[in-house]
């Protein structure tokens, strides 16, 4: 489970770029399969589909010491996130500073983890990819990457909106008004309820387009549709990714401020602060690879 070396890279002169695409292995559902989708047949073994969210991670960790690319690629862009942050950004005009912010945040959120899908979806099928394969396959899906991007947000902000606006109206044109009948608190508490509780649903229906995409090369609207069927059937394995997540974040995030007596919580040092950002970031590249790999279990069982 290595990376191949130079001399098992295919030649350019003798492979273009349809070969290179398809050297990828595409994991779809095994309705969408042509042939038989038996995991024999994909050359998936079977252990693949019993591990748990745990022992993904693990295999995760694993995954990333065979593959050094992923690090150095996520490195870099941490890298340029930490420069961003810093004053020396400013000696750019602000078009430029917001469009180098939306690069780096677009190559880390969508390309990274399109290119460690391609990587495990590799591994699982005992096909490993090289460099150029996992690249060549992130920036040829990068136009239906974005589609599923949009698609997302459209849903995930629409959907919840056009859902709680009956309750916004309500309290703007009935007299008496519902703010009048409880306390504020409560009642911002249940407004924000309205739209948060279909806000999550949708966004955690969602959540594995960007696999579906990449590692399934389906189209933005069907990759929706896969990811929605994959957490129906993996509701409490997904509720504790998320968990999981929130506790990594929560415990990355309380290091970066002390307590102060008198005036709450005080932020501690830049460099500790940079360290905590790109240990979080870090560890998100580690999720995306266990996603990746939830993804493929869902869609071959």
């Amino acid at each position: 489970m290595s990376e191949r070396t130079d001399s098992t890279i295919r030649s350019t002169s003798t492979v273009d770029d349809t070969t290179i695409c398809d050297a990828v292995p595409t994991i779809k559902s095994r309705d969408d399969t042509e042939g038989c989708g038996c995991l024999e047949c994909r050359n998936i073994e079977t252990t693949t589909t019993h591990r748990t969210v745990l022992d993904a991670l693990v295999w995760s960790v694993r995954l990333f010491r065979s593959y050094p690319s992923i690090v150095a690629f996520a490195g870099v862009i941490i890298f340029a996130n930490r420069l961003l942050e810093t004053d020396s950004i400013d000696v750019l005009p602000m078009p430029a500073v917001g469009v180098v912010e939306a690069v780096t945040a677009f190559a880390f959120i969508v390309s990274i983890r399109a290119y460690v899908g391609t990587i495990v979806a590799g591994e699982l099928t005992g096909t490993p990819v090289t460099i150029r394969e996992g690249l060549h396959r992130s920036i040829a899906r990068t136009p239906a990457l974005v589609g599923v991007v949009l698609l997302v947000v459209f849903s995930v902000m629409t959907i919840p909106f056009v859902l709680s606006l009956p309750l916004f109206v309500l309290v703007g044109v009935v007299p008496g008004t519902p703010v009048e009948w409880v306390s504020f608190p409560v009642a911002a508490a249940v407004g924000g309820s309205v739209f948060a509780v279909p806000f999550l649903f949708l966004l955690f229906k969602f959540w594995f387009a960007p696999e579906a995409c990449v590692i399934g090369q389906y189209g933005p609207i069907e990759s929706l549709w896969v990811s929605w069927r994959i957490t129906t059937s993996y509701r409490g394995k997904f509720l504790l990714v998320v968990v999981i997540v929130i506790g990594s974040a929560v415990s990355l995030y309380l290091p970066t401020v002390l307590p102060e007596f008198g005036t709450g919580l005080a932020p501690v040092s830049p460099v500790l602060d940079a360290i905590s950002s790109s240990v979080g970031e870090l560890l998100s590249i580690l999720w995306a690879s266990a996603y990746a790999h939830t993804y493929v279990q869902g869609v071959v069982s």
